[in-house]
């Protein structure tokens, strides 16, 4: 008797068929599933052909799940839900030494890590501790698919199966390179106008945080907008302008003044998050335990 035709999906189609739906079109499936975009597209024709409906509307717009692919998306989590599931009983079954630890950051603590992970890293290198893939992004990359193991992220995560713990704070300051405050002098409330500033392009704390104090830098007084971290630093070097950054990275600059009172200034919290999983095994658990003692001890207060 021929298996029915459900027994025969490729549980890899539904995977990305569930990943377009959530993220609305197939570059952005692509970026969440880490896949490439051909990939994405093909797996959604394969799919489509081996139920024999089609499940999205092709539209100027991009992808829009259709009347079907709206019905099957529910069971298309449930199948997604069900097979984390299984991955976590079977990580649980196993319970050995986890060999690598996959730990995603967002680039303003990328450089703090390490030095707070030293004894872990010393840990793993003389015994049969796990090594660690540390993935520098701001994107919040899916826990629950698995794409990391722990991140350290800047708000409390909404999914509430996530594993989470505030660990403390990243206290930021204003900082300027010494030969643009010899010609332009210190940030107050009554000379905003007379400076030039350094932000990032989506991450813009420097401008989020002089709102929050009722101060406004207008957009043409932003010179430069660059949401990498080391593109930041480079411009205070060069003496374009003013920029906010964690008091400890400007601590590592010598040639940096602080240019605005640091108690003004609003501070970004701290959370250790994981997914579920890491209850199965004793070497993640550990570690998610001794990793959020060690950043409390250096961020919390």
């Amino acid at each position: 008797m021929q298996a029915h035709p459900g027994f025969q999906l490729d549980w890899n189609l539904v995977r990305t068929f569930v990943g377009v739906a959530e993220a609305g079109s197939l570059s952005a499936g692509a970026r969440q599933l880490g896949i490439t975009h051909p990939t994405v597209a093909r797996h959604v024709q394969q799919l489509e052909a081996s139920i024999g409906m089609v499940l999205f509307n092709r539209t100027a717009q991009g992808l829009v799940l259709n009347e079907a692919g709206q019905k099957l998306l529910d069971s298309a989590r449930a199948m997604h839900a069900g097979a984390l599931a299984f991955q976590a009983t079977t990580d649980g079954v196993r319970a050995g030494p986890v060999q690598r630890v996959r730990i995603s950051v967002a680039q303003i603590l990328a450089e703090l890590l390490p030095d707070v992970m030293l004894s872990e890293l010393n840990a793993a290198a003389s015994s049969d501790g796990p090594s660690i893939d540390m993935l520098v992004t701001d994107d919040l990359l899916n826990l629950l698919q698995r794409d990391t193991d722990i991140a350290l992220r800047h708000a409390r995560p909404e999914q509430q199966e996530l594993i989470c713990k505030r660990v403390g704070y990243v206290e930021m300051g204003v900082f300027a390179h010494r030969d643009y405050v010899a010609s332009h002098g210190v940030v107050r409330a009554d000379n905003l106008h007379l400076h030039r500033y350094v932000d990032g392009l989506t991450r813009n704390y420097l401008s989020r945080g002089a709102a929050r104090k009722g101060l406004h830098i207008q957009p043409d007084q932003v010179i430069l907008r660059s949401d990498s971290i080391a593109c930041q630093r480079a411009a205070v070097n060069a003496g374009w302008g003013v920029a906010a950054f964690p008091q400890w990275m400007a601590s590592l600059e010598s040639e940096w003044e602080c240019v605005y009172p640091s108690e003004e200034v609003i501070n970004i919290e701290v959370w250790l998050v994981a997914r579920p999983e890491i209850r199965n095994s004793e070497h993640l658990k550990g570690l998610f335990t001794r990793l959020g003692e060690c950043l409390y001890e250096r961020l919390g207060r």
